[in-house]
């Protein structure tokens, strides 16, 4: 009978975690969470500016594209001053870009003694803006996510040593 008894008391006997196993557990899997997030989360600013300098990049070549398709088929005569081109322009067969989610402008400057253009986007979104220059013919126009500021510039009328906002082609 005595063996009937210690297999009746092991049978009584409730495997499982106690609660400090279970707190330990979440404490740790809370810190593994904190470094993860911390480690992502810088890398997914950096992507987001480098998708923005890629739309930055897309505006330049629509700008560039305007230029030579409107010389060729409409005259457009670039004045020493040079030219202004909204997004909204650039959007009519030039730019697939999303017209609602990006506000902006290209300057299209000639430069003396040659036939290319010194290119300069302003770009903006909610969040970001590109500021960058570049220039027509051997020389690709190129911005990179270090070129992207962060803060909403959402008044591009106020850069007015750029273009004056009555001179901006828009639709």
């Amino acid at each position: 009978m005595d063996t009937r008894c210690a297999m009746e008391e092991k049978e009584n006997i409730v495997r499982g975690f106690t609660l400090v196993e279970l707190l330990a557990v979440i404490v740790v899997l809370a810190i593994v969470m904190l470094l993860a997030v911390q480690a992502v989360l810088p890398q997914m600013t950096i992507a987001r500016k480098n998708a923005f300098a890629i739309e930055a990049n897309a505006v330049i070549e629509a700008a560039q594209s305007y230029v030579v398709t409107e010389a060729l088929t409409s005259n457009l005569i670039i004045s020493e001053k040079g030219l202004c081109v909204s997004t909204d322009i650039l959007a009519d067969g030039y730019w697939k870009g999303d017209v609602s989610k990006y506000n902006g402008f290209v300057t299209i400057i000639p430069k003396e003694g040659t036939q290319n253009y010194l290119y300069t986007v302003y770009l903006t979104n909610q969040k970001y803006m590109a500021n960058g220059l570049g220039v027509s013919g051997n020389n690709q126009v190129s911005i990179i996510g270090t070129d992207i500021k962060e803060g909403n510039a959402t008044n591009l009328d106020k850069i007015e040593t750029v273009c004056q906002p009555d001179q901006i082609i828009k639709k």
